[in-house]
Parts: structure tokens; C-alpha cells; sequence
């Protein structure tokens, strides 16, 4: 496989008032061309901290403290302000969760979209004929109307479109999709999940899918990385994750998830919550919430092993010896 995005040993600091909260501690993995690959884990396990590093656009007080970001073999941490900004839109381009304040709303949302195509010095004429084509592809309904409208006046699913066919309009090589269908409903959110497969087989672009949802990863990914407090416990395809989940941690996000033939009233619940990452557990981070837990899982940190072709585990139920 080669990778398009490869991402080794990085580290994501914020700087607080507090102490240091190690946000993202050390993760790693690759994203082929035209895969979709899931980060996946619980709120404040670093999966949107993950994505803005790629972007260079961690806020502040967070800093890139180490790793490298390989991007068509390009370290994006070397890279200038410059070249980055290149880079951003054109190369990698980012659907937010919430599309609403990620555009202006004093501006029509297709003069927004053809605001980032005429970048390419492609003329105004031929950007707006472009927005029209864009805005049918991501399925709106009579483009030509919408693409007037301001963003108050389009429904949320309307609204994440526009922001698809914004990002994907000057042909990036990945697309990071930061909970692109969380403020959705259901049915608009089968329809963006559809949307998204079709555009990878067709515009050919990588997708790297960050959700808390295995619902929405279940559909849409090849690939799964399993976070928990900044670091990653799993990583293999989806049909190792689904089929046979080996960390702990897994197991209990797939049987939380809400099933038509489940029988009992309640869904499951992980028990306890994410660490405070300024002063996390010693050994295995997880440990103090899983019920599989053994003395050592206390004391030492297990590494990210790979148990059959693919399929990595950090957890010393699997011979994880010392990080």
C-alpha cells in the first residue's frame, strides 16, 4: 500500500494554566490513495486535535511538539506558512462538523464556493458554471436557485452540502471530514454518508473520516483507528474491527452502539470517562474502565502490536509488551 498521508509518533501539547494536556501522545498511520480511514473514539480522545495538526492549524496554547506529517512525501511540519497555505484547500481540504459557522452569513453560498475557485485563476464566468455543476453533484435540489441562497436559508443537510462541494471543489487528494454528519438527522445523514463513498470512487480522493459514530463507520470506511486519551488502542480494516474488536475498548464502543434486534430496554454504557490528559492513568490508560484488566495493565503501557495481517492491538491480553 503506498500512502498518499503518513503520519508517525506525533505529539499534540496544549499549554494551560493547569499543566500540559498531551492531547495526542505519540499516534501513527498511513491513508492509501482512495481509502476512507476511520479515527474513531470517544469527545476529548484528540481525534479533531489529530485532524488540525494535519492541517497545520492546531489553535493556541496547543503545539506540534514531534512526528512527522508525510504528505506525498512531503513533512507538512517543515513546510512554511506559504506553502501551507497552498496546500490547504487544494490539497487537503477539511468538512467541518457544523457547517453553519463555517460560512459567512452574509454572503450567497454560491458566490462562497466560487470564492475558492477562482484561486486556480479560473475566470468568474466559468467558477459560477463550475458552482452550479458542484452543487449537483453533492445532490442539491435546483442548484441553480440555491446557489443564491444565503446559509440561514438552507437546512442543515443542505448547508453540509454546500460545504462538500466548497471543499471538493478544487480537487483535493484528501479530504478530512471532521463529524461531517453529527448535526444531521437520520435520513439526511445516510444521504451525506452516500454521498461521500460516491465522491471517493469518483473523484478518486483519500478520506480521513473522524467520527464517534461505528454506525457511520460501518458504511463508509476501509480502514479503522481506534483513539483513547491521545492514543491509538486498534487499527485494522473494517472488517477485522467489526468482526473480531481485540481491545477491550472496542468491544465495549461496538456493543453501545443501538441495534433493531436488540431485545433489552437499555443500550450498553462504557462505565467512568475519558482521563484528564494533564495527569493521565499510569500503564494502559484505559485501565481504570475496563473490565478485563490485570496488574500489570496498572504499571506498564502496552505498545501497538499486530496480532494477524493488519490488525494491531495495544493491550497486554495480546502479548503488548512495554511502549
Amino acid at each position: 500500500m503506498k500512502a498518499l498521508l503518513s503520519v508517525k509518533d506525533l505529539r499534540v501539547n496544549f499549554y494551560t494554566s493547569a499543566g500540559i494536556v498531551k492531547a495526542v501522545d505519540g499516534i501513527s498511520f498511513e491513508i492509501a490513495k482512495k481509502e476512507i480511514f476511520a479515527l474513531v473514539g470517544e469527545s476529548g480522545c484528540g481525534k479533531s486535535t489529530t485532524a488540525l495538526a494535519i492541517m497545520r492549524l492546531v489553535p493556541y496554547p496547543g503545539k506540534i511538539v514531534g512526528g512527522k506529517i508525510l504528505f506525498k512525501n512531503k513533512n507538512l511540519l517543515e513546510a512554511t506558512g506559504e506553502e501551507m497555505t497552498q496546500i490547504r484547500g487544494k490539497e487537503i481540504s477539511m468538512i467541518f462538523q457544523n457547517p453553519l459557522t463555517s460560512l459567512n452569513p452574509v454572503y450567497r453560498v454560491g458566490h462562497q464556493v466560487a470564492e475558492a475557485i477562482v484561486l486556480d485563476n479560473i475566470p468568474k464566468r466559468k467558477a459560477w458554471k463550475k458552482v452550479i455543476e458542484l452543487f449537483k453533484n453533492v445532490k442539491i435540489p435546483d442548484a441553480e436557485e440555491r446557489a443564491y441562497s444565503y446559509p440561514h436559508e438552507l437546512s442543515g443537510g443542505m448547508r453540509q452540502r454546500v460545504m462538500i462541494g466548497m471543499m471538493i471543489s478544487r480537487e483535493p487528494s484528501l479530504i478530512i471530514a471532521d463529524e461531517p454528519t453529527t448535526a444531521l438527522d437520520v435520513t439526511i445523514q445516510a444521504q451525506i454518508i452516500k454521498l461521500l463513498s460516491e465522491l471517493r470512487d469518483t473523484l478518486e480522493t483519500s478520506i480521513l473520516l473522524i467520527t464517534h459514530d461505528f454506525g457511520v463507520v460501518a458504511e463508509l470506511a476501509d480502514r479503522i483507528a481506534v483513539m483513547y486519551a491521545g492514543k491509538i488502542v486498534e487499527m485494522g480494516n473494517v472488517y477485522q474491527i467489526f468482526e473480531n474488536p481485540l481491545h477491550p475498548y472496542t468491544g465495549m464502543l461496538i456493543d453501545a452502539l443501538p441495534r433493531i434486534t436488540k431485545k433489552e430496554g437499555r443500550l450498553e454504557e462504557i462505565p467512568g470517562s475519558v482521563p484528564n490528559l494533564i495527569n493521565p492513568p499510569s500503564g494502559c490508560r484505559f485501565h481504570p474502565r475496563c473490565p478485563l484488566k490485570k496488574e500489570v495493565c496498572s504499571t506498564e503501557e502496552p505498545s501497538l502490536v499486530e496480532v494477524e495481517r493488519g490488525h494491531f492491538v495495544a493491550c497486554h491480553l495480546y502479548g503488548g509488551g512495554k511502549a
